[in-house]
């Protein structure tokens, strides 16, 4: 097997060929007739095909810790109608609950690590999350906000009805693996009142001020037709349009499925079209 070896200044004088470990993949370095070269290995023949795998070794979270998190997610929908989100700690061989300071929406919840947060001794290794009345699914704002922490990611749901709904994954270096939820979680029986101080930490989000020109869709909404002068949207509001019709959906017993389709170019208005 060729030696592997980390990308940067060292590879001057290294035994070739060799693989070479970047930021951005895999690469083969070797010394032919034709001279050095490096290039990104998408496949090697000789080898027998590998897969992308997670062998979940911690227990599943037990049913009195769900119910303290459910508990909380509960208390934040009867006062503010949102979201809310509680981090997942390993500590002592068992896990805990940390609850971040928080700004909540119903479709949002946004918070920051601080420093204290997760206390000595304690390893983050995972969120649980809330929807509010919409269903348990991870969205792909949540896919990218998970992706960036390894660990175990909950979602629940529908606190508008009387059976509440889950879902649970595992992410690693940002693959997503979707495990049945009750390989990960004991759903709890009988939902426990957050403490005071866990309330205080949710606030609510202020509502989003228009900077500038209105939004197409906010021109549309009070009857005007889209011209040129007005601003074009933005994949953000794409993605945020694309996740309330989800949830709608989902609260409604559907599933949404939809294709974007980049079209490359220039419109006839003028400007490249977003992909």
């Amino acid at each position: 097997m060729f030696p592997i070896l980390e990308t940067g200044p060292s590879l001057e004088g290294a035994t070739l060929p060799a693989f070479v470990v970047a930021r951005d993949g895999l690469y083969l370095r070797k010394r032919s007739l034709l001279g050095l070269s490096q290039t990104k290995v998408g496949r090697i023949a000789h080898l027998p095909e590998g897969k992308e795998f997670v062998d979940y070794a911690l227990p599943k979270v037990p049913s009195d810790l769900m119910a303290r998190a459910v508990g909380f997610f509960r208390a934040v929908y009867r006062l503010h109608r949102t979201e809310a989100a509680v981090l997942l700690i390993w500590r002592d061989g068992s896990f805990d609950l940390v609850v971040p300071a928080q700004k909540v929406s119903s479709v949002s919840v946004k918070f920051d690590l601080a420093d204290g947060d997760v206390p000595s001794g304690g390893r983050l290794v995972g969120t649980i999350h809330s929807h509010g009345g919409f269903g348990a699914y991870a969205s792909s704002i949540d896919e990218d906000d998970e992706a960036e922490l390894d660990g175990l990611h909950i979602v629940v749901g529908d606190f508008d009805r009387r059976r509440l709904g889950y879902s649970a994954a595992i992410v690693v270096d940002g693959i997503r693996f979707s495990l049945k939820t009750g390989q990960l979680i004991e759903r709890p029986r009988r939902l426990a009142e957050p403490p005071d101080d866990w309330l205080r930490r949710v606030k609510l989000a202020p509502p989003p001020r228009p900077k500038g020109k209105p939004s197409i869709s906010e021109y549309l909404a009070r009857g005007f037709k889209p011209s040129d002068e007005i601003s074009k949207p933005s994949r953000r509001e794409l993605d945020d349009a694309i996740e309330k019709a989800s949830k709608l959906a989902t609260a409604l017993g559907y599933r949404l499925s939809y294709w974007l389709v980049p079209v490359f170019g220039s419109s006839e208005k003028g400007g490249a079209a977003d992909g």
